[in-house]
């Protein structure tokens, strides 16, 4: 029961977790709890002095590319709603090639490709050409589209895609099944899935996370961490 455990958590309870080298669940978990707020400045010191520690002063930029913006999903909170009245979009090869040298010239070299969820017109094929036509141009190629099968995942690997985002929205799958009523983004856990099978499938990087305040922001960044 969240709400009996963020009940237990004082400011005690945090700075003991805060002098651990390594988390467990129930740690992570009092990190989130309420009772942590008054220890904010304390986390964010330790969170900073790691990523210098690991990752050093760097700043790592990306340009999102969207390759098309026509979608079977009917996602409340989203404007690609395919019920939506809105002019869609699909770029073609020649301009999918145009947008990633204005893109290249600016010095950016990371791009994440997106599309909305439709296997007819943006189907695996369709965006192995694009990644295919902008590795030239790019050190990592990154897709956040809809959810695909292992070899589908393996497929845009052997094409150029080095890494995959997915944004399962949020754990809580009764809410999941309210904020999306129809559409293939409705199987709750094909979705929840899709990063292990990019996993498997070779991907060299895979990253997850929710849109948090489609439900309880703690408990969906309690299960996004528990996912990673």
């Amino acid at each position: 029961d969240f709400e009996r455990f963020y009940g237990q958590v004082g400011k005690e309870d945090v700075q003991r977790v805060l002098e651990k080298s390594r988390l467990n669940v129930l740690d992570y978990l009092t990190l989130l709890a309420p009772g942590a707020a008054s220890c904010l400045e304390e986390m964010a010191c330790k969170a900073h002095r790691l990523t210098i520690q690991n990752y050093g002063n760097t700043m790592l930029l990306f340009t999102p590319m969207y390759l098309s913006n026509i979608c079977t999903n009917q996602c409340v909170y989203c404007g690609f709603n395919i019920k939506n009245k809105l002019e869609r979009k699909k770029l073609s090869a020649s301009e999918i090639l145009a947008e990633g040298q204005v893109i290249a010239g600016t010095g950016l070299k990371h791009i994440l490709l997106l599309t909305g969820d439709s296997r007819k017109e943006t189907p695996v094929s369709y965006m192995a050409e694009a990644a295919g036509l902008l590795k030239r141009y790019f050190t990592c190629i990154g897709i956040e589209v809809y959810a695909l099968t292992v070899e589908e995942y393996r497929e845009l690997a052997a094409a150029g895609v080095d890494e995959m985002t997915m944004f399962q929205e949020t754990y809580n799958p009764v809410a999941y099944a309210e904020l999306h009523p129809a559409g293939p983004k409705r199987d709750y856990r094909f979705r929840l899935d899709a990063p292990e099978r990019a996993c498997r499938s070779g991907m060299r990087a895979v990253n997850v996370g929710a849109l948090l305040g489609l439900d309880d922001w703690r408990k969906d960044a309690f299960f996004s961490g528990l996912h990673a």
